[in-house]
């Protein structure tokens, strides 16, 4: 999640922290039982919920993954367990082990430390003070290693209240408050004869912290948005509360109400570790639209437009005819009106479908209620009537053009199902979103064009396949780093969950080298430079696209999405001037 601050003159600035979205472990845990739900075909249930977040809980369980309080609750032979990321003490897990399922440890690592760090002292004698939530799961956890030698305290005034302890060990709950923390060990000096000071608090809360505590003291308002039963979004709130002039902790953005922003000029917007980014954002437009309420309604209403315009994917489709006319341009082919509609209502049919099924991905924003809420029935026949005319129109360009094209359709179509003999499968290898994506778009864009005009096996056609397979990998690419950092639920068929940040960029990177080499061999050949030298101007958008998003400048939904698509319209446009 980006700090991002909007600020005009006159107008509410409303800051949102950058620490704000998933912290790593809750990341991890929700990567795994992913993974989990895309390769094997059991249900999943996790011991306690997951994550402290209901509307997270709530799209786990459109992916068949379900809480469940105990292993009797669990039917079936050979299901699947998952270790929730707070931990648990050690002999439960040694019991679970010992039953008919198969045990997944999704623990956080900082947990795990934390329990490693308790093992290591109380097998030397040491007690354990844990600093934190005596109910809390984790802390439950952490106490089964402290050998029945351990105390839990809410602070150091509890602290005041314990025996005297010959060798101590005081460590905190990874989500607790820092100053709570040195405090509480500060007394526990006191009442042990020999005191190893342990702060495990997780540096993701300590930054959270510091960055609540420095914006909380300077703002009007602070909205701190996460589950009610989160512990450190109660903490990062009872912080906000001694900091800020006015704090509301709320779960979602329709909590808010026009009241709380009177006489405000200063909002500043936090999380707890469990809160997706996607949620902040949706609270962030709420705010604003209540802060600035009484702005022009005209703006309002083309903003809300043109979200429509992007989530109806009918700004993908301009774009895929956009590729088209660039690949009929490198080509030599003669431009085909036929060939433009049939590729934007290809991929209109596709992404919209693909779109209206998407499931535990996030909330619907008022866009997406609309499309595929209220006028559901509408957008799914828009999409088949789109997909049907596009195989049409392939028909009329040759026998060759309509099979392939029904091909990719029909795939295109399945890939959200699982489906029997095995087709599912399709969708479950690494990184098969986005390269089915570029397969589809590279065929309808670049490919046939070529069969059409009976090239399908000339250098220029496979050039043409190559540059849109690319440049539509790298948009999908780009897709997913975006919904990966709004803590969208996305698993491995998302090339940048699978790879990691460091290989996506690299692949990134190499993508934009190999095209501008192919691009500056075509024009120092003399084989269409003029064209060659205006999609290679075209490609320094596609840089400066890959640079924002690896500075962690990554925008919200829409104007990312439309930031990525236009990369097609601008090398159309570069194109036409040829």
């Amino acid at each position: 999640m980006i700090e991002l601050t909007l600020k005009m003159p006159g107008k509410v600035q409303i800051t949102v922290a950058k620490s704000a979205g998933f912290c790593p472990g809750v990341k991890n845990a929700i990567d795994k039982v992913l993974e989990l739900a895309k390769s094997r075909q059991r249900t999943i249930y996790t011991l306690g919920p997951l994550i402290h977040n209901k509307q997270v809980i709530e799209t786990l369980k459109e992916k068949n993954i379900f809480s469940v309080k105990s292993t009797d609750e669990i039917k079936e032979k050979k299901a699947i367990l998952v270790i929730r990321a707070h931990g648990i003490p050690p002999e439960e897990e040694a019991r679970i082990r010992a039953l008919d399922l198969e045990v997944v440890d999704a623990t956080c690592p900082l947990v795990k430390h934390v329990q490693e760090n308790i093992r290591k002292h109380a097998q030397q004698g040491y007690s354990t003070i844990i600093v934190g939530d005596r109910d809390h799961a984790e802390v439950v956890g952490l106490m089964g290693y402290t050998e029945g030698r351990g105390f839990v305290v809410d602070g150091p005034e509890e602290v005041k209240r314990l025996p005297r302890l010959e060798k101590a060990n005081i460590v905190a709950q990874t989500t607790q408050e820092g100053d709570v923390f040195l405090a509480a060990a500060a007394e526990a000096r006191k009442i042990a004869g020999e005191l190893a000071v342990s702060n495990t608090i997780c540096n993701p809360t300590r930054q959270r912290q510091k960055e609540t505590v420095e914006f909380s003291s300077k703002s009007d308002l602070v909205i701190v948005v996460g589950g009610k039963n989160s512990a450190n979004t109660a903490r990062l709130f009872q912080i906000c509360e001694r900091q800020a002039r006015k704090a509301i902790h709320i779960e979602k953005e329709d909590e808010l109400k026009a009241e709380l922003f009177d006489g405000v000029s200063s909002v500043f917007i936090t999380a707890g570790a469990s809160t997706p980014s996607w949620m902040i954002e949706k609270v962030l437009e709420k705010a604003h639209e209540l802060a600035e309420r009484e702005e022009n309604h005209l703006l309002e209403s083309v903003t809300f437009a043109w979200k429509l315009f992007i989530t109806a994917s009918l700004y993908t489709a301009i774009g895929a005819a956009a590729l088209t006319y660039v690949c009929m341009k490198l080509e030599g082919a003669p431009v085909s009106g036929e060939l433009l509609l049939m590729a934007g209502l290809f991929a209109f049919s596709l992404h919209s479908a693909n779109r209206a099924v998407e499931k535990g991905a996030a909330a619907p924003d008022r866009a997406r209620k609309l499309l595929f809420g209220k006028y559901k029935a509408q957008s799914r026949f828009a999409a088949m009537i789109s997909g049907a005319l596009a195989i049409f129109l392939s028909a009329a360009l040759g026998w060759k053009v309509f099979l392939t094209a029904a091909f990719f359709w029909f795939v295109g179509m399945m890939y959200p199902y699982k489906l029997p003999l095995g087709f599912d499968k399709i969708g479950r290898f690494t990184a098969s979103k986005d390269i089915m994506t570029a397969l589809g778009w590279a065929f309808m864009c670049a490919y046939a064009p070529g069969l059409w005009r009976g090239g399908a096996l000339s250098n220029s056609t496979h050039l043409a396949v190559f540059f849109a397979f690319l440049l539509v990998f790298t948009r999908s690419v780009l897709f997913g780093i975006s919904h990966a950092h709004s803590d969208m639920i996305v698993g491995n068929e998302n090339f940048y969950k699978a790879a990691g940040p460091k290989m996506t960029y690299f692949t990134l990177f190499s993508i934009f080298l190999l095209l501008s080499a192919v691009l500056l061999t075509l024009k120092g050949t003399g084989w269409k430079p003029v064209l060659a030298a205006e999609l290679l101007t075209g490609m320094m958008y596609y840089m400066a696209l890959i640079l924002l998003f690896f500075f962690g400048r990554i925008p919200e939904r829409i104007t990312a999405e439309t930031l990525i698509d236009s990369q097609f319209i601008i090398l159309a446009l570069l194109a036409h001037n040829v």
